[in-house]
């Protein structure tokens, strides 16, 4: 099984790491990606079909967001940013059998990982 973790970083990155335990978090991707929103999201599409769609600046607040716009085969969980807890992201966990690699697109166009 395995488990990816994706939040956003900064104002513009879009992180996906593969977590092994709790406490530890190992390989993975980021995303360069400037001037999302909700109305132009970026959208990270799994190899069981899900896809998560991922925007920055909520209400001018720098908060970054993740919502699932397609379910696949795999469990997704989402939780959210709280504020008071200075936390400015949501954290998405997508587990699943044979993850493959994290394709992430913007305006239909492909954009490289870094």
């Amino acid at each position: 099984m395995i488990r990816l973790m994706i939040y956003g970083a900064s104002d513009d990155l879009i992180v996906v790491r593969e977590q092994t335990s709790p406490a530890e978090v190992t390989r993975g991707v980021e995303f360069d990606i400037y001037n999302t929103s909700e109305e132009r999201p970026a959208r990270l599409h799994f190899t069981d079909g899900s896809i998560l769609k991922v925007w920055y600046g909520v209400s001018d607040l720098g908060i970054w967001r993740v919502e699932v716009e397609k379910q696949g085969g795999a469990a997704i969980v989402i939780v959210p940013a709280e504020d008071e807890s200075r936390i400015y992201t949501d954290i998405a966990y997508v587990t699943g059998p044979d993850l493959g690699p994290v394709l992430c697109t913007c305006e239909g166009e492909e954009v490289e990982g870094l």
